[in-house]
């Protein structure tokens, strides 16, 4: 299979091309999800006393654990790619250099008048797999946090409600 991008070539550049849509993906699902947990936090809020002046701490405790679920949506997904993105590249880095020396023939020599700047591109898929994890680990890190600090801020407005053991 050969691709439009030069220097990526077969299966290594369809997988990170999938990779790099779930990736994308994944991040603009959760900057849309933290866009209306902000825009909906008044509501939430009266919501979450409302659940524990009513229902005490047991129910606050699965409606918190239900918020905690949606917002770890998507972090498999770019923990597994911070992982992978850089390896595929890599992989096929190494094709492609097995590719250069192929064509370079049994004595490894350049042909006369061979244009170099073609062999550098065999990098190219390690650049976009690196590319990849970082706009992965990015949008994980950030995710992560901020579900840890909003389960952590409706935690200590439950406080006062949770039951004295």
């Amino acid at each position: 299979m050969k691709t439009t991008i030069p220097g990526i070539n077969g299966p290594v550049a369809l997988l990170l091309l999938l990779l790099s849509i779930a990736v994308v993906t994944v991040a603009l699902d959760r900057g849309r999800y933290w866009w209306n947990w902000w825009r909906t936090r008044v509501s939430r809020r009266q919501q979450w006393e409302r659940l524990l002046a009513e229902q005490g701490g047991p129910a606050a405790g699965r409606r918190l654990e239900d918020w905690d679920l949606e917002m770890r949506f998507g972090e498999p997904l770019l923990q597994a790619a911070v992982v992978l993105a850089p390896l595929l590249g890599l992989v096929g880095t190494v094709l492609g250099l097995m590719q250069v020396l192929s064509s370079l023939g049994p004595q490894l020599l350049l042909p006369a008048g061979a244009n170099l700047a073609g062999f550098g591109q065999v990098l190219l898929s390690t650049a976009l797999g690196l590319i990849i994890s970082l706009i992965a680990s990015t949008s994980l890190v950030a995710n992560q946090w901020l579900r840890r600090s909003q389960c952590l801020r409706l935690q200590r407005l439950g406080r006062p409600w949770a039951p004295q053991t």
